[in-house]
């Protein structure tokens, strides 16, 4: 058989038949996880024997959303003297900005000074107004305009220290601010910075690990993260819930991160369709991959299922950083937190270990993304934590497993197969639905289905599911609906949803031509 024989009676066929059992995979799971979470009863106030709970609030460059997180986290409400809200601010932040003050003199020659040339110097929501007051200043004004911004911008500990002081609100939770040297690192060496100060957090309200560490979790949030009224509530039920089925504590909770927060509209023209589709895209894939496999996990786990059956349908979980709680005793035994991503490193672990997993029926939202660069570099940093699962499965060889080791080869073998599908997935089924009308007539529909199924029609549900989801939610004051497009956008989005899956390639394959030509740079903060 010829290649092009190959191709068209072979290769198109399997990837036809992939692309149509994915999408009916992907719709099932988006459907079945939204109902869950749309039919979530109320949590239960606990009366007693909670758990400890301490909210970690790891911020860099956040001086803007930080007062509005940490009014709302502090807000919670929980059984007094069992839980405190923890922000940890970085010196790196302050070493940044004595470098980044010999810049100044080159950005202001700059005309026009572009936005984005602003990034990394200030916070993403100001790099636009900024440049607007360079811009509008007299050429030898343009200097000391920017340093004037420069310059009057609080740093982040600055920012987090002054609500430190504030005396409390009644009944909210204790703030307690956490300062990390520069020690280079990222997310996690922030949250690690606060494991080992956990006696400082809790001590003053008579927490001691030796006797209260089986009775904790750590839980995780971005800065931007705007949580339920009822969040810590649905941890103690998720908690008690595992407990009671299974006599021990799970491992990690996830509260699903949903990108609901409209606090910035999506650019015009086509650049905000494209970032408007990502946010469709994210929705779909916190739903669809990460909610559903935390569920399938918890339900394998209780299952009598032969563990050979449980080895294939075992899915390698992806933790998110913004709403996770890991038990003490676990994050412990795993060392702390993994750099460079906290969550996807700590999924991975704890999934490779056999650790009980589930999820909480409350959700959190976090801002969809409004800038190109930011995405792109998330979607890089992503595929650099997840493409070598067998780096974390070495990093927990040491440890007691509940898994055969046979398993957990195909755990790190199935995230192979996951990380190639991002990398050649798009492109492959695209060439193979573009050339099924030679594979034959019936191949060629089946393409079309599977494609009007996973793309357009899955838009258009999740646009409709969004504010469905949104008013599930109790929100702290001052947040907006969720992005709302106009119906005209609405339309273009669904026309354009099948090149969506083309634009998470650009990260990752850009890091990969980096790193093939030796140019990639070290990984900074993800700008929303």
């Amino acid at each position: 058989m010829t290649a092009a024989g190959i191709w068209l009676h072979v290769a198109v066929p399997v990837l036809v038949t992939a692309l149509a059992a994915r999408a009916v995979w992907a719709a099932a799971s988006v459907e079945m996880c939204a109902r869950w979470l749309l039919r979530a009863p109320r949590p239960t106030p606990p009366a007693k024997d909670v758990p400890w709970l301490v909210v970690l609030l790891p911020m860099l460059r956040e001086q803007a959303v930080a007062p509005a997180t940490v009014a709302a986290f502090t807000a919670l409400p929980y059984p007094p003297g069992r839980a405190a809200v923890v922000v940890i601010t970085t010196e790196r932040e302050t070493s940044a900005r004595a470098r980044q003050r010999g810049q100044l003199p080159a950005l202001a020659g700059l005309a026009p000074l572009e936005p984005d040339r602003l990034l990394g110097l200030f916070p993403a929501h100001r790099c636009k107004t900024v440049a607007q007051a360079v811009n509008a200043a007299a050429p030898g004004d343009r200097l000391t305009v920017l340093t004037g911004l420069f310059d009057a911008q609080p740093t982040t500990a600055q920012t987090i220290a002054s609500l430190a002081a504030a005396p409390p609100e009644p009944g909210g939770l204790p703030l307690v601010h956490l300062h990390q040297p520069d020690t280079g690192g990222r997310k996690a060496g922030q949250l690690n910075h606060a494991l080992g100060r956990l006696d400082q957090v809790l001590g003053p309200l008579g927490w001691s690990e030796s006797t209260d560490a089986q009775a904790t979790f750590i839980t995780v949030y971005d800065a931007d993260a705007c949580p339920d009224a009822r969040t810590l509530h649905a941890f103690v039920d998720a908690a008690r819930a595992h407990r009671q089925r299974t006599g021990r504590p799970p491992a990690l909770i996830q509260q699903q991160r949903l990108p609901l927060a409209g606090r910035r509209p999506f650019p015009h023209g086509p650049l905000g369709v494209v970032l408007a589709g990502e946010w469709i895209y994210q929705l779909r894939r916190s739903l669809g991959i990460e909610l559903a496999r935390v569920r399938l996990h918890h339900r394998l786990a209780a299952s009598r299922l032969p563990e050979p059956v449980r080895m294939w349908a075992r899915p390698m979980v992806y933790a998110v950083g913004c709403g996770m709680a890991v038990h003490l005793p676990a994050v412990r035994a795993l060392g702390g937190f993994p750099e460079p991503m906290e969550d996807i490193g700590t999924g991975h672990r704890l999934s490779l270990l056999g650790a009980p997993l589930t999820a909480s029926r409350a959700i959190v939202l976090d801002e969809p993304y409004t800038h190109p660069g930011g995405l792109a570099n998330l979607h890089a940093l992503a595929f650099t934590a997840s493409a070598r699962p067998d780096r974390h499965a070495a990093a927990v060889a040491h440890l007691p497993a509940h898994l055969p080791a046979a398993s957990r080869l195909v755990l790190v073998a199935r995230e192979w197969a996951d990380e190639a599908a991002w990398l050649l997935g798009a492109p492959l089924t695209a060439a193979a639905a573009a050339s099924s009308w030679w594979a034959g007539p019936g191949w060629a529909a089946l393409a079309a289905a599977g494609v009007l199924l996973h793309c357009p029609l899955q838009t258009a549900r999740l646009l409709a599911l969004a504010p469905a989801l949104y008013n599930t939610f109790t929100p702290p004051p001052g947040i907006t609906s969720p992005p709302s497009p106009p119906a005209r956008r609405r339309a273009v989005l669904i026309a354009a949803s099948p090149l969506q899956p083309f634009v998470r390639l650009v990260g990752p394959w850009r890091h990969l031509i980096r790193l093939t030509a030796r140019r990639q740079r070290a990984f900074g903060k993800t700008e929303r």
